[in-house]
């Protein structure tokens, strides 16, 4: 039996997806608390070498970086003393 193609043409690559939906959480993360939109950014990507590595099998990349920027909004020591050379940076008025 002749196996059928797959129809790629009409899928989107998740990557971008992902991509903006960081960008917008970021950004409602940083109008609601002290930090820049810049130093959430450079948390999450922190938290998504993280993941990488040492990982979890459970729990999905994006969630792991959101989850870090979570708490470094919330000011939890752990991620305070990870992140803390980028969050000392007091934000400009």
């Amino acid at each position: 039996m002749p196996t059928k193609a797959k129809k790629t043409a009409g899928k989107k690559p998740k990557s971008k997806a992902s991509g903006s939906s960081d960008a917008a959480f970021i950004k409602k993360k940083a109008a609601n608390s002290r930090f820049t939109e810049a130093q959430l950014r450079k948390v999450m990507a922190r938290g998504k070498a993280a993941y990488l590595s040492s990982g979890s099998r459970s729990v999905p990349m994006q969630a792991w970086a959101r989850a870090r920027v979570n708490a470094a909004v919330a000011g939890k020591p752990t991620v305070m003393k990870a992140d803390g050379d980028i969050l000392k940076k007091k934000r400009k008025a």
